[in-house]
């Protein structure tokens, strides 16, 4: 019984209460301390509904109180109440009429996505040719790289291409001045998909290197203030920590350096020179920064994957 009917009910019931009383005070005149059949039928009748009101009104309130929502983590993107949006080729389209070179490079690597429908890959396809000979060297590279995927010729040097058949690669590439976005895309069994997206503050992809035998692959990234190392087992969806912070941190607690952790988490810290020295070992220069760049350490770090294992020395 829904709560405004039960309300309902009883209010009929004081009603009828109210009038067998004013009969029963009537009757009363004559016939002192006595009370009327109505009257002590409709007392009993009223205690029972009570009763039986009480019930329903306990059975219901706990029914809501175990429909009440249960949320673990509240992420900025359910507080919009929206659902994510599904990628519509057609808007992407529709700029690249739009003469606005911002909008159009945008469209260009956002068509890229068209990979897994048949029939909007041959459609990007061919309304992303004419802008090969863009007048824009970012929109024209951008274009040839889409066609490239699109196409499935796979001979651009920004696709990575890994043991397992699947190749890696971002899009956007080289659209800032510090690197590339900060998203992996893989191609797997002919499926395109977001791979890895990295948290902030790594804003941009630096760099990609695979290892020699191609199942591993280290990525560089990086804010406008912090670069950052991961090694990534893309087969069996393994990663390394992060690197360049854990060799500040090792490194630090090894020289009774002072260590403090921005709420930003960035580091002030920078990796050069990466370079695989076997299929599990990867080798590069870190700058190491302290106490807010007050000291830095130039390191040589080394870091085997398997063994979780790393080795800092002194750059000499």
């Amino acid at each position: 019984m829904r709560r405004e009917e039960l309300y309902r009910e009883i209010g009929q019931i004081d009603e009828a209460l109210i009038e067998a009383a004013e009969q029963s005070g009537a009757r009363g005149r004559s016939r002192r301390g006595r009370f009327s059949k109505k009257w002590i039928a409709v007392v009993a009748c009223l205690i029972v509904y009570s009763s039986t009101a009480t019930a329903l009104l306990a059975t219901e309130y706990t029914k809501n109180k175990a429909a009440e929502p249960y949320i673990r983590y509240l992420t900025a993107e359910d507080m919009e109440l929206a659902p994510r949006v599904q990628y519509e080729a057609d808007k992407f389209l529709q700029a690249l009429s739009s003469g606005n070179d911002e909008y159009v490079y945008i469209a260009v690597n956002r068509l890229v996505e068209s990979f897994n429908d048949p029939q909007g890959r041959e459609l990007a396809l061919e309304k992303l040719k004419p802008f090969l000979t863009n007048d824009s060297a970012k929109i024209a590279e951008s274009a040839a790289f889409a066609i490239d995927v699109l196409s499935k010729s796979y001979r651009s040097p920004y696709l990575h291409k890994m043991a397992d058949g699947s190749i890696v690669f971002a899009l956007f590439n080289n659209y800032s001045d510090y690197g590339t976005q900060n998203v992996l895309w893989r191609i797997k069994d002919d499926v395109l998909e977001p791979y890895f997206s990295f948290a902030a503050p790594s804003m941009y992809i630096k760099e990609i290197l695979p290892s020699p035998d191609r199942k591993l692959l280290a990525v560089v990234t990086r804010s406008n203030k912090s670069e950052f190392v991961q090694i990534m087992n893309v087969e069996e969806g393994m990663n390394s920590p992060e690197l360049v912070e854990s060799a500040r941190i090792k490194l630090g607690a090894q020289q009774k350096l002072e260590l403090w952790a921005r709420p930003d988490h960035e580091n002030y810290s920078y990796a050069d020179r990466l370079a695989w020295k076997d299929n599990d070992t990867l080798a590069f220069e870190g700058s190491l920064a302290y106490n807010d760049t007050a000291i830095i350490e130039n390191v040589s770090v080394t870091y085997r994957f398997r063994d979780k294992i790393m080795e800092i020395a002194d750059l000499k």
